[in-house]
């Protein structure tokens, strides 16, 4: 990519509806030109569709946990259960301890017990026997979106809405192009699945999801791999005990490089994803990361494999 591939994609990750005209005054390119563009880096793979980045939390799902497994080449089995779970949005191969990392979005105690009791069961087949759950308090920042600060209060979203943003959350799944539905087509969707909505009634659902905050960004899925960010860990962080949350909202969710982050109960008790384009890059990341006083240590697992990495399930069953 060159600059002008690069500056596009920054904007259309930030908003992917953003239109071409706004688009072509920005880069300083023609409305032909930007559609070429995109249309290339679609072709090309490094846009894989367009997305969303919802709050889950307005969603009723009220847990975040990751399950970390100990498994061995011949058990692929495990691997390949975990990755056919709705509820597990993302696996990752690991280095270290445990050999899985899997984030599961849970509904409330009765569905995590469940998921749970199938994780004893195929751990009880396993070789090692060995895992462990480390649940997520608060999320600062998914998909490279910070959070926001204030108070949320309950969305009151129906099966409409939710059904509704289950297309846009999948719509790379079925991309055909870049661009992102219109309210014309969702509309056709909603209809196709058992769902009648106008095209104003869908534009005035998705204008109330956005103001309540469900809805944080409309953006694209990439391939970071074709991107240049082809390394990628999990580090966890010890921060000075009474600031967790102001090291996490006022220093670490501005960094690039960090593009998941939570608040767990371990003695570490901040949880990243970061991705960056080698070693050298994370060593630098790691030397500004260290610039805060109040960042006391870290721990730093390197991910081999990324298994999964789909939109999060809305299913409540």
């Amino acid at each position: 990519m060159d600059e002008y591939d690069q500056f596009i994609l920054k904007v259309l990750l930030r908003d992917s509806r953003a239109s071409l005209t706004e688009i072509s005054e920005k880069a300083s390119l023609s409305r032909f030109a930007v559609r070429n563009r995109i249309e290339k880096l679609f072709e090309d793979g490094i846009i894989l569709g367009p997305t969303i980045v919802v709050d889950p939390t307005l969603l009723g799902i009220s847990r975040t946990a990751f399950f970390e497994l100990k498994t061995n080449p011949h058990e692929p089995w495990l691997a390949k259960m975990l990755g056919e779970t709705a509820f597990c949005d993302l696996l990752d191969g690991i280095t270290g301890e445990f050999s899985l990392f899997g984030r599961f979005r849970l509904v409330n105690d009765e569905h995590f017990s469940r998921v749970l009791k199938k994780v004893d069961d195929a751990m009880g087949r396993s070789y090692f026997k060995k895992y462990r759950v480390v649940n997520a308090i608060k999320i600062y920042k998914e998909a490279g979106v910070a959070f926001p600060t204030k108070g949320k209060k309950s969305a009151k979203v129906d099966d409409v809405d939710l059904k509704l943003l289950e297309i846009l959350l999948n719509q790379a799944e079925h991309a055909k192009s870049p661009l992102p539905f219109s309210t014309v087509e969702l509309s056709r969707r909603l209809h196709n699945s058992g769902v009648a909505l106008s095209q104003p009634a869908v534009f005035n659902r998705l204008s109330r999801l956005e103001a309540r905050g469900v809805i944080l960004r409309h953006t694209l899925r990439t391939d970071y791999s074709k991107l240049g960010l082809q390394t990628k860990f999990i580090v966890r962080i010890k921060v000075n005990p009474n600031v967790y949350d102001a090291v996490a909202r006022e220093f670490l969710t501005s960094m690039p490089e960090i593009f998941d982050l939570y608040r767990t109960g371990e003695e570490y008790g901040l949880l990243a994803t970061v991705r960056v384009k080698n070693e050298s890059e994370y060593n630098s990341f790691l030397l500004r990361l260290y610039n805060s006083k109040d960042i006391i240590d870290t721990y730093t697992t390197l991910v081999l494999e990324e298994r999964k990495n789909s939109a999060l399930s809305l299913r409540k069953d």
